[in-house]
């Protein structure tokens, strides 16, 4: 089920859309690199030091489009 255009966001992604953006990435960036680390350790056998690269590079990537997400999802609202 969608919900509807005209419902208000939840309480707790109104706050994480107001966060300032260098707190959103703070927040986000430690987060993506540790998992994709984990998962190019463990599940795509890399070795550690070329896990954690990959997951710098990914995590860098994939921080970018969540902020970027949360902040062009707050923009669309807003129209």
């Amino acid at each position: 089920m969608s919900a509807k255009r005209d419902d208000p966001p939840p309480a707790w992604l109104r706050r994480w859309e107001d966060l300032h953006i260098l707190v959103q990435i703070a927040v986000v960036l430690p987060v993506t690199i540790l998992v994709l680390w984990f998962v190019h350790v463990v599940f795509l056998n890399q070795p550690l030091g070329r896990g954690l690269s990959y997951g710098v590079f990914w995590g860098v990537l994939a921080t970018a489009a969540i902020v970027g997400a949360s902040r062009s999802e707050k923009a669309r609202r807003g129209r």
